[in-house]
């Protein structure tokens, strides 16, 4: 019978492979391959980097997991991938075979199209892994011990930037239980057109809401910037503009992961895997993607570019439409395909305005 295989361990791979096995009677196998021994909540990287909780407070043991849910697993770095044969390669030497494919491996980080930026061999942190956000925690505890002014932002390209916006407003409440804020200038420095476009134009009030929100905490926003150039004290804008920081965490862009790219075929120029409504790639049949390495076009034209925003809510959405349309092709339910429905939620709360959610459809 069938292997179902689903590379990535995350939150688009992970949840993928329970309902796959949820759907799947138990003649087919569901393999689930991750270069990670952890199931790791990324969104709580956070919290993590601004010592507010531990790393294992936001792990699970991968193998457990799977194996709790009657799925496969295998450990390893995906090295290869021949989609004529259906064989992925593991490690080098291990090889799997599959009848289906979902891809829910991530993207890779673009820092070095930056001089300066990142937290290897640069002079930013980021809250992009766990390894960055232990390295973010210790700059971070010694920023405490002598601040200084603080930067916070991201790189041109982006597409996520509500971690941006949750650690400049979590690191600004956190000063003031520290009693320290009133030693540091704060600014957020986006490639966003304006202050609350977090990648998706037309949310309502988003632009005032956001800007009355800043401007209660005293936090300095500069919006259409485009990041140029990073040494040890100051960032460079295109326009020769230098803001000085004792500590800064700036948001990569990202692109495909590299054995994804060499596959022919497979990715767009920037390493994104193209997909049709069901989450199935155009030209592969036995392949589907989800999550952030899938490749979303941002409608908007914007000054300084940007992406579209893949949000876990977006990637689980995508990974449920993944499990369902291979059962249907595996003829494990009898259902027409289904596509996911992708909605962003963003939720604004200030002093002078209570809690709002809107809802935007990509």
């Amino acid at each position: 019978m069938a292997n179902v295989v689903v590379i990535g361990g995350g939150l688009g791979g992970l949840p993928t492979a329970y309902e796959l096995r949820h759907y799947l009677p138990k003649e087919h196998t569901v393999t689930l391959i991750s270069d990670k021994p952890q199931f790791t909540f990324i969104p709580g990287l956070i919290r993590v980097a601004l010592n507010l909780n531990p790393l294992n407070h936001i792990q699970l043991d991968l193998c457990q997991l799977a194996r709790r849910q009657r799925i496969e697993w295998v450990a390893g770095k995906v090295t290869a991938l021949d989609r004529e044969k259906k064989e992925i390669t593991v490690e080098q030497d291990q090889t799997v075979k599959y009848d289906y494919l979902a891809i829910a491996t991530g993207a890779s980080l673009a820092f070095d199209e930056i001089p300066g930026l990142g937290p290897h061999g640069g002079y930013t942190q980021s809250v992009c892994t766990p390894d960055h956000a232990l390295q973010a925690r210790d700059a971070w505890l010694e920023f405490l011990e002598n601040p200084g002014d603080l930067v916070v932002g991201a790189m041109p390209g982006t597409g996520c930037f509500g971690p941006a916006y949750e650690f400049v407003l979590m690191a600004d409440w956190e000063l003031r239980r520290q009693g320290i804020r009133d030693k540091v200038d704060i600014t957020y420095v986006t490639p966003e057109p304006y202050i609350g476009h977090t990648g998706v134009g037309g949310i309502k009030n988003a632009q005032k809401l956001t800007e009355e929100l800043m401007a209660e905490r005293a936090i300095k926003a500069i919006a259409n910037a485009r990041i140029t150039h990073i040494d040890p004290q100051n960032i460079t804008l295109a326009d020769g503009c230098q803001l000085p920081f004792k500590y800064s965490m700036i948001l990569p862009s990202f692109r495909g992961v590299e054995f994804l790219r060499k596959v022919p075929g497979l990715t767009n120029e920037k390493g994104f895997i193209p997909v049709l409504p069901s989450q199935r790639h155009p030209d592969f049949p036995s392949i589907y993607a989800l999550g952030v390495g899938v490749h979303l076009e941002q409608p908007d034209k914007t000054p300084v570019p940007i992406g579209l925003p893949k949000s876990g809510e977006m990637t689980e959405a995508m990974g449920v439409a993944v499990a369902h349309n291979i059962a249907v092709e595996l003829g494990a339910i009898k259902s027409p395909l289904t596509k996911p429905t992708l909605e962003l939620r963003s939720c604004t709360s200030s002093e002078k305005n209570q809690n709002q959610v809107h809802l935007t459809r990509v």
